[in-house]
């Protein structure tokens, strides 16, 4: 409904229907944008556990590529430079 319809609506209400017809208005709307809050707030925390577990599996999957370059690194010996002191 349009604030146009809804003015003409009031107007044609006592000023304690216009009051009455207002405080019901209110607390239904306040509801709604609670509901919508609420899901709005589901979303996100969906959203952060979505990322958090890509966060996860990413590093993972790094120790994983870490690891493997790393093995065959592991594999030979540290080279020691030997310095003669004289």
């Amino acid at each position: 409904m349009g604030i146009h319809a809804v003015s003409v609506m009031l107007e044609a209400l006592n000023r304690d229907a216009q009051n009455a017809t207002i405080a019901k208005f209110i607390p239904n709307e306040l509801d709604a944008e609670r509901e919508k809050v609420a899901l709005l707030h589901q979303q996100g925390s969906q959203q952060e556990e979505l990322l958090r577990e890509q966060r996860v599996q990413q590093f993972a999957l790094l120790r994983q590529q870490q690891a493997a370059a790393g093995g065959s690194m592991h594999s030979r010996r540290p080279e020691t430079l030997k310095i003669d002191i004289s």
